[in-house]
C-alpha cells in the first residue's frame, strides 16, 4: 500500500521544528562560548560546589543536594513512562474521533493523525532517555564526591585535576537533564499539530524565543553572573 505525502504545510511546520529543535542546541552551545549562558554559569557554581567538597570532611549536605538532583532526574524520567503510556493507548481507530473534538482542529486522515502522534512519542522516547541519563551521571557524581579526596592532604595539582573532572561529569548530567526539559518545551508544539499546522508553525517560534530568552537575557542569569563575575 502507497503511503501518500504530508500535505505542504505539514512538511514546512515539521521542517521548521526538527531545525529550531535540533539546530538550537547547537547555536545554544555555540552562542555560549561567546557570551555568558545560563548553563555556562551554573557550570562555574558547580566547579565552585567540587572544589568545596574537596577542603571540607563531612558531605552530609553535599550527598543531599545530590539526592535531590537524582530525585529530579528521576522523577521526569518516571513521568515520561506515564506520558508514553497514554500516547500509545492514544493509537488507534478513536484517535480521529478525540482530535476532531478539538476546537479549531483542521481534518486529517488517520495515517496523517498516526504520524503526529509516533513523532511526539519519538520526543518524549529521547527525553527518557536523556532523564535516565541523567540520573545515572548522577550517581556517578555521587560516587566521585565520595572518593574525593582532603585538599589538605593531597597535592594541588591532583585536587585541581579531579575538581575539573568532577565539575565536567556534573556540568554533562545537568546537560542531559536540560536536553530532557527541552524535549519536554518542544512537545508543546507537536500538541499545536495535532490542531493545525499553522499553528504547529507559530507555537514552535515562540517556544525557541522563549528557550532562548531564558538561556541568555533572563533575570536569573543576571542575577548568577552579579555573584560570579570572575568564571570561578
Amino acid at each position: 500500500m502507497r503511503v501518500p505525502p504530508l500535505p505542504i504545510n505539514d512538511v514546512v511546520a515539521l521542517a521548521c521544528f526538527l531545525i529550531c529543535w535540533l539546530g538550537y542546541g547547537a547555536i545554544a552551545k555555540w552562542q555560549s562560548t561567546r557570551r555568558p549562558s545560563l548553563i555556562s554559569t551554573v557550570n562555574i557554581f558547580r566547579a565552585r560546589w567540587m572544589r568545596r567538597i574537596c577542603q571540607r570532611e563531612s558531605h552530609i549536605a553535599d550527598a543531599t543536594l545530590l539526592g535531590n538532583l537524582l530525585r529530579g532526574a528521576l522523577f521526569f524520567a518516571s513521568t515520561t513512562v506515564f506520558i508514553l503510556g497514554g500516547l500509545i493507548a492514544l493509537l488507534g481507530p478513536t484517535m480521529g474521533d478525540v482530535i476532531s473534538r478539538l476546537p479549531y482542529s483542521t481534518p486529517a486522515e488517520p495515517w496523517l493523525l498516526e504520524v503526529k502522534a509516533l513523532t511526539l512519542i519519538a520526543v518524549f522516547v529521547y527525553a527518557f532517555f536523556k532523564f535516565t541519563w541523567s540520573a545515572w551521571q548522577y550517581n556517578v557524581v555521587s560516587i566521585i564526591v565520595g572518593a574525593s579526596p582532603r585538599a589538605a592532604d593531597t597535592d594541588a595539582t591532583e585536587v585541581a585535576h579531579y575538581v575539573e573532572s568532577a565539575a565536567h561529569i556534573a556540568g554533562l548530567a545537568g546537560d542531559s537533564y536540560n536536553k530532557g526539559i527541552r524535549a519536554y518545551y518542544f512537545a508543546i508544539p507537536l500538541l499545536a499539530w495535532f490542531v493545525d499546522p499553522l499553528m504547529f508553525l507559530g507555537v514552535t517560534l515562540v517556544v525557541t524565543l522563549v528557550l532562548y530568552r531564558r538561556e541568555f537575557s533572563s533575570p536569573m542569569l543576571d542575577s548568577l553572573r552579579r555573584v560570579a563575575p570572575d568564571g570561578l
